[in-house]
Parts: C-alpha cells; sequence; structure tokens
C-alpha cells in the first residue's frame, strides 16, 4: 500500500512539476559514476559504479530503478550506450574498449530519465582520454592527446579521518599477496554504498578524477546540457523498474486505436509477460518491476483484428550533444611513448589469456512464473511420451483441445463448469512467449518439452481474460515463432547489463595462474566493497612494477562522501 501511495504521490509530482506554465522544475536526483580511470588504451576496460542519489543531501535515491551510462565521442556522437538496473540506488557496469574508436577525447555521461525533465539538466559528465595504438593511419592523432594533457596519471592523495586503508606494508614484490583492510573508527562510515579500484599510475596524461567529496560540494557540477525542446514529451521516471514503450497506429486510419491490447513476452527460463491496453492516441507503456537481461523480447497486438495495426517501439529518450564542448588536442611528449607502449603490450597479453581470467555472470535467481501456484503441472517424463502436439494433448494433459479456424490453430482448456464451451481461446505460452496461433506448436516435437501447465476456467492479466492459461516449458529454449507481420514487433532495444563478479586472481598452491603471464594494470576492482575489518579486499599484485593507487570512493547511507586513496610500490626485487 506504502509503495502505491508513493507512485500515486510521483505522479502528481510530475502533473503538478510539468505544466506548461511552470518553467524552473525542481527534481531531488542527481548521478555520481565511479570509474577505474579516466585514461584508457584501445584493448582495456572501462569499470563503473553508478551512484543514484538525491541532490539535497545526497542520500540514496529510490525514485529511478534504472540508470543510463553513455561515452560521447568529440563529434558530439555516443559511441556507446547501457542500461544499468539500480538496487537500493546504486549499480554497476563495464566497457570493453574496441579498436574501432579512433584516439581522442571522450565524456562518459551518466543520468536517469527522470533528470532529463529539467529544461536545463545537470547530467554526469566525467573527461575520459582513449589512445589506439593499432591503427596506422592514427599515428598523427596518438601523437596528440587529449584534453587536459599536461597532467600526468597522479594520485590526489585523499584522506578521511573516519575510514582507513590499512595495509600490511607499502612496498610488495611481483605477485605477492597485499593485505589490504578497510576500517571505519566511525559506525556511521561502515553503513554505505562504497567501490574499490586499485590501478597501476604512469606518466599518461589523463584527466582528473571526480571525487565523491568534490562531487557533494558542489551541487551544480557538472555543466548543464540543453536537453529538451518546448514540445518535447515528458520523461517519465522508472519508479518500479524498466519502461518499454511504443505505439499502435491502424492501417484503415479509421479503426479505433485506443483500449486495444498489447502483450510483452521476455522469454526465458525466468520469463515476463505483460499486457496493457492503449490509450486514445493508441499509446502504450510497459514497467517492468524485475530486471531481465535477455535482449529478446517480443511485443504483439492481441485482438482478433490484429492484421489492421502497426506497432512501433520507441527507442528511449535521444540527447542532444551538440552543445557538449571539448577541450582541444595538444601535443604527445616523447617521455609518454615507453608509458604507451607498455600499456598497449600490457592490454595485449591480457586478452590473449583472458580465458583464463574471465569474469563471471552473476546468476540470476530464479523466479516462479506469474501464475504460481494455480497451474496444474504435467511432467512429460512422467508419462508415456508422445513426439506430436496432437496425441500429448489426446493421451496425457486431456484439459486441452484445440480448433482450426481459418488455417490458423487455437488451444483451449475445458471448463466442467461452463456448457457450452466459451469461444474464446486460452492463454499460450512457450518459455513465457505469448503464441496465438499455435501452428508451430503443432509441428514442434513434443519430446522437447519438460512440462505443460494449465489453468481452468477465466484468467485475468492486467486489463485482458483468457479462457484458461496453458503453458509449455522446454528443455533447451528453443522454440522459434514464424508468426510475422505488422501487429508484431522483435525490436532491438537497449537492455539492462548483465551484474558481473569480477575475477580476482590467485596465487595459491597449484594454481594455473602460476604459469601463465600477469600483465594486470588493474589488480582489483570492487564495485561492493564493504567497510569492514573482515571484508575479503586482498589481492595479488602481477608482473608488472611501478606505483598502484588504491582508491575508495562512495557515500554513507546518511549522504557522507567517502574518497580515499593510499599508494604502494611493487619491485620486481625481494625488499627486506
Amino acid at each position: 500500500m506504502d509503495r502505491i501511495k508513493h507512485i500515486l504521490l510521483l505522479f502528481v509530482l510530475i502533473n503538478t512539476q510539468f505544466s506548461r506554465a511552470q518553467q524552473t522544475i525542481t527534481l531531488d536526483e542527481t548521478l555520481y559514476v565511479h570509474s577505474n580511470a579516466t585514461s584508457f588504451v584501445t584493448g582495456e576496460t572501462l569499470l563503473y559504479k553508478v551512484y543514484c542519489l538525491k541532490s539535497s543531501d545526497k542520500t540514496p535515491s529510490n525514485i529511478s530503478k534504472i540508470a543510463y551510462v553513455e561515452i560521447v565521442d568529440s563529434n558530439q556522437k555516443s559511441v556507446f550506450k547501457t542500461k544499468i538496473a539500480l538496487e537500493n540506488g546504486v549499480g554497476q557496469g563495464d566497457y570493453f574498449i574496441p579498436t574501432t574508436l579512433k584516439t581522442g577525447s571522450y565524456k562518459l555521461i551518466g543520468f536517469t530519465n527522470w533528470m532529463l525533465n529539467k529544461p536545463i539538466s545537470e547530467l554526469f559528465q566525467l573527461n575520459i582520454n582513449i589512445i589506439n595504438p593499432y591503427k596506422t593511419d592514427e599515428k598523427t592523432n596518438a601523437e596528440k592527446v587529449l584534453a587536459n594533457s599536461s597532467k600526468a596519471n597522479v594520485s590526489e592523495n585523499l584522506k578521511n579521518e573516519n575510514i582507513a586503508l590499512n595495509l600490511n606494508k607499502k612496498t610488495f614484490t611481483n605477485r605477492e599477496l597485499v593485505d589490504l583492510k578497510i576500517e571505519a573508527s566511525n559506525k556511521d562510515f561502515k553503513d554505505g554504498n562504497y567501490s574499490l579500484s586499485v590501478r597501476k599510475l604512469d606518466n599518461i596524461p589523463a584527466t582528473d578524477k571526480i571525487s565523491a567529496v568534490a562531487f557533494a560540494s558542489n551541487p551544480s557540477y557538472p555543466m548543464a546540457l540543453d536537453l529538451q525542446k518546448q514540445d518535447q514529451k515528458i520523461v517519465l521516471p522508472e519508479v518500479r523498474g524498466e519502461i518499454i514503450s511504443g505505439k499502435i497506429s491502424a492501417k484503415n486510419n479509421v479503426d479505433p486505436i485506443a483500449n486495444i491490447s498489447v502483450g510483452l513476452s521476455i522469454p526465458g527460463k525466468s520469463f515476463a509477460f505483460k499486457v496493457v491496453k492503449t490509450d486514445m492516441n493508441g499509446n502504450f507503456i510497459f514497467s517492468i518491476g524485475k530486471t531481465f537481461y535477455t535482449p529478446n523480447i517480443i511485443l504483439q497486438i492481441i485482438d482478433e483484428k490484429a492484421n489492421a495495426y502497426n506497432l512501433v517501439v520507441d527507442n528511449g529518450p535521444e540527447i542532444d550533444y551538440s552543445k557538449l564542448s571539448f577541450d582541444k588536442n595538444t601535443s604527445l611528449s616523447y617521455t609518454f611513448k615507453e608509458s604507451l607502449l607498455e600499456r598497449s603490450v600490457s592490454s595485449q597479453v591480457e586478452n590473449a589469456y583472458f580465458h583464463k581470467k574471465v569474469d563471471n555472470i552473476e546468476k540470476s535467481p530464479s523466479t516462479d512464473a506469474f501464475y504460481y501456484p494455480l497451474a496444474k503441472e504435467y511432467i512429460l517424463d512422467d508419462y508415456t511420451r508422445f513426439k506430436t502436439l496432437k496425441e500429448t494433448i489426446t493421451e496425457v494433459v486431456v484439459e486441452i483441445y484445440s480448433k482450426q479456424k481459418d488455417n490458423n490453430l487455437y488451444l483451449h482448456v475445458t471448463d466442467p463448469s461452463v456448457f457450452p464451451q466459451l469461444p474464446e481461446s486460452a492463454l499460450v505460452l512457450v518459455d513465457g512467449q505469448y503464441v496465438e496461433n499455435a501452428n508451430d506448436l503443432a509441428l514442434y516435437s513434443m519430446k522437447n518439452v519438460y512440462k505443460i501447465e494449465l489453468i481452468v476456467g477465466r484468467y485475468y492479466l492486467g486489463p485482458r481474460s483468457f479462457n484458461g492459461l496453458i503453458s509449455f516449458t522446454t528443455f533447451n529454449k528453443d522454440f522459434k515463432s514464424t508468426q510475422t507481420g505488422s501487429f508484431i514487433a522483435k525490436p532491438t532495444v537497449l537492455r539492462p547489463q548483465p551484474k558481473k563478479i569480477y575475477n580476482k586472481v590467485k596465487y595459491e598452491s597449484g594454481s594455473d595462474n602460476d604459469r601463465i603471464p600477469d600483465f594486470r594494470n588493474q589488480l582489483l576492482w570492487n564495485p561492493e566493497a564493504h567497510v569492514d575489518k573482515n571484508s575479503e579486499t586482498s589481492f595479488y599484485t602481477s608482473d608488472l612494477t611501478g606505483t598502484f593507487e588504491i582508491r575508495l570512493e562512495g557515500f554513507t547511507k546518511n549522504g557522507i562522501p567517502v574518497s580515499i586513496s593510499e599508494n604502494i610500490e611493487v619491485q620486481n626485487t625481494v625488499v627486506n
């Protein structure tokens, strides 16, 4: 009930604040992005954590559940954009810098849809430099760096009297364990969101990192962008999760476009299926509460006259970056070339052994289907197996029967409480994908089906009702529907980036890592660091020598920014 009240209050706020007469809008949300570096060589990976905060006090914002991170080049064109699912106001992601990018200055942009509703919207901006040493036609550009190139990649040596980075020592040898403890003297600092990076410093020019402390001290930072046109629609906040929207239109421009049912299928092991109706202008909006990482989504009109309509899916709000400014490039000194060569070789070696150090995708928890536990279940291995649908529903799942109409096959569920049977067909799903015409199922081998579930009687889903429900679950999730038309869309829309568990190289007895080279510049990246002396924050050095920066960024639950850094030295000789 409290959540419903919160949503109603939010939309009242939208209606109030976005009246045409209103010229200034107060939106209490901002975004901070902690990246592992600001200077990259192609072949390296940009790692980042997103903090969604209230602008007023920097405590976690509970409004947006989705954030966006984008990289824009000096031509004001987006080269990378990802959608990040937020949990308790934080999220994480990464971007492998490809060799298709040119040497030059770029900006990392972070925002939420809610933030786009200001006439002048303050998006998070971080200047980053990318050097591509692999393209022969980039030699001239590779000897130019990049905005603010006069400053080498050095540590700010940030301190905080309430939190300490405690190390067993400050100088280490190659492949040695670094025992790191993050401890807080103030209990308020133990409860917060933090990210930890350990990365090598060199003299390749890099722009200043934006610390959490610097970000919190300047509420107007970074610079504002002119985003909205006067006739632009309101960008809805993704309060309950990811929003997917679109519009239908009548082919003859006569048929009604209001109150037409549209279904959204996100198939998979854990799937989603939702139904909404269009408004008076044919618009529809789906709000997906749970995060689904599959790129496959299917939208289709559910109506007897579906063929009379066109369905188009929105791509989401596009930001005009034409007013984004970049500093001019300046010459790259010869003294930086050795560091550039080292970085380039390191990235090539690490990528060659990537299969030995691969990150893991965090396994999403399996969830019960939306109709659980109402359905009756038939696990087909418990019965005599039949190859065809017709045989299976005749001999095993006897509550199901089929009807042929205009070369289309429809499935129904026998309802003993109703006579004669209702003419409407059942809601049919295959691994969560809506199937109206069952012709493809008739040709699909039932030996590939693990189970069939069904619900007898009227089943209501959103604004639509069906005469029962039938759900097929396959073993390999390989069912393909051949049904096509203007009323079906399988769009390529931006999907949330899967959450990763980043690999930690360990040198233990019998480890495979002992036999392969270790050229890691990034010794550790932990987007979910904890301030606790018992937390696992130790790491191993690599085969590289030099100065490495340990950097902790984040915010307490009370909105206090935390930025701490310590340097360690790695030498290739034993230190007494």
